[in-house]
């Protein structure tokens, strides 16, 4: 006897997306050590090249150089990359899950019918068009949202605080006191692997 079986694959590459993600995530950091380790090589042999002692100025050109490499750029572009691509995903998914139940449902209203930020109104379509709660953790809606003005911050300003609007710049303010792993360096949001490995992020007070 033959069976028809229908397979909906349209979420599978979420999930796809998703592993791939947490393998990113393991290797970042030994990415980052390995990368470090050849910028401490390179100093040394350059030291041993040019006899440089701590007296010559072309020392502490190299030296700072070195140091600006391992603990603000690598940590910088590779964690900044890899919460671009978190939030990416999160957002593309909740606007597939949306498109789904919108057309189960027979809805003429779409989630980019709604204007305004998007996890606002992303939450309020589910909630009062697709009777549907996106969230119901207060605490984890919270990680998103704090994700999100990360995110913000280094998409839209290259992670420059300076040129953040005020909204976000007191929100990094606040996360940055927090201890999770978000700090700044020369005016710029830096992130380390405790932020992406944090469940301990506590919501701001109302």
């Amino acid at each position: 006897m033959k069976i028809n079986v229908d397979l909906d694959f349209r979420l599978l590459d979420v999930s796809l997306e998703l592993n791939v993600l947490e393998d990113h995530y393991e290797l970042i950091e030994k990415q980052i050590a390995h990368l470090s380790e050849i910028e401490k090589t390179s100093l040394e042999e350059l030291r041993k090249k040019e006899s440089l002692t701590p007296d010559d100025p072309e020392w502490d050109i190299a030296r700072y150089e070195c140091d600006q490499k391992i603990e603000f750029l690598l940590p910088r572009f590779f964690w900044g990359a890899f919460i671009v691509s978190l939030y990416a995903v999160l957002e593309a998914s909740i606007i597939e899950i949306a498109r789904l139940l919108q057309k189960a449902q027979n809805q003429g209203i779409s989630i980019t019918d709604l204007r305004g930020d998007f996890l606002e109104r992303a939450k309020k379509y589910y909630k009062h068009v697709l009777n549907f709660e996106l969230c119901s953790d207060d605490k984890t809606w919270q990680l998103i949202k704090h994700l999100a003005s990360v995110r913000h911050s280094i998409a839209h300003a290259n992670g420059r605080i300076d040129m953040l609007n005020e909204n976000n710049r007191k929100t990094i303010e606040t996360l940055e006191k927090q201890n999770i792993g978000i700090s700044s360096y020369n005016d710029y949001v830096l992130l380390d692997r405790t932020l992406t490995a944090s469940r301990q992020i506590q919501p701001f007070p109302q």
